[in-house]
């Protein structure tokens, strides 16, 4: 497929190589990448905020970023970007295109496992991993079922996809709460903030697992702090990484 790489700001920031990663794995799965060079944040900061003019501004650079070069698809590595550029997309801009192409983009999970399903051999990785399940990935992506839903057959597309990895131990903590970091939750209210990502560190540690791995960056900003400063022997990692590393 022909795809456009969308790389949420706190990805181009901080964690490029999440984005590296990316563009890695959707190439050795055969699709043609290519990344538009004016695109910029998807506007959720400012939307959190209550400033929509400015948040209007920025999904319509986006869009007109990402608009520019046909293509199939759009594919980012972050959950809660997706979320906010598809909701900004439809609510915010005037232009028709801009609001279908909404309906384009995907985060990286849901593409690889609704749209283009891997159809190739992964190499064994033997490592033991406990799954950060993002609120916008759970209750508006539907990544998974969420732990308050009483429903016969609950599903868990991120664990799925990562199980087509032989060698990976996969384990989940008993609890699927919010990791505190909420956008601007975590400048606005940062004491409660750093209590639940305390909270959400040591549900991890519990499963005894050698990493923490998850499909938003923010979630694992958030986690990650933690563990650097109270120096827990834990990976954090974006699974981005570690389906790259498998094929």
């Amino acid at each position: 497929m022909k795809l456009a790489l969308f790389i949420p700001c706190l990805v181009n920031h901080f964690y490029p190589e999440i984005a590296r990663d990316t563009l890695e794995l959707l190439e050795k799965l055969g699709h043609s990448v290519h990344y538009p060079q004016g695109q910029t944040c998807c506007g959720q900061l400012m939307t959190n905020s209550g400033c929509l003019e400015e948040s209007r501004a920025c999904v319509e650079a986006l869009a007109k970023a990402l608009l520019e070069k046909p293509c199939d698809a759009v594919v980012a590595p972050a959950a809660s970007c997706v979320v906010a550029a598809r909701e900004n997309l439809e609510r915010l801009t005037a232009s028709a295109e801009s609001r279908a192409l909404a309906g384009r983009i995907y985060e990286l999970t849901e593409f690889l496992h609704d749209v283009a399903p891997p159809d190739v051999p992964f190499r064994p990785v033997e490592k033991s991993i406990s799954l950060q399940m993002s609120c916008h990935g759970l209750r508006l992506l539907e990544l998974g079922t969420a732990s308050e839903l009483a429903v016969a057959e609950p599903i868990n597309k991120f664990k799925n996809l990562l199980s087509k990895i032989p060698g990976l131990t996969i384990m989940e903590p008993k609890r699927d709460e919010c990791c505190g970091f909420g956008g601007t939750f975590s400048v606005d209210e940062r004491d409660i903030s750093g209590k639940m990502a305390n909270d959400k560190v040591a549900d991890h540690l519990a499963t005894k697992a050698d990493a923490i791995v998850g499909y938003d960056p923010s979630c694992l900003m958030s986690l990650g702090g933690v563990v650097r400063r109270k120096k827990i022997p834990i990976e954090v990692i974006h699974f981005s990484a570690l389906l790259n590393q498998s094929l």
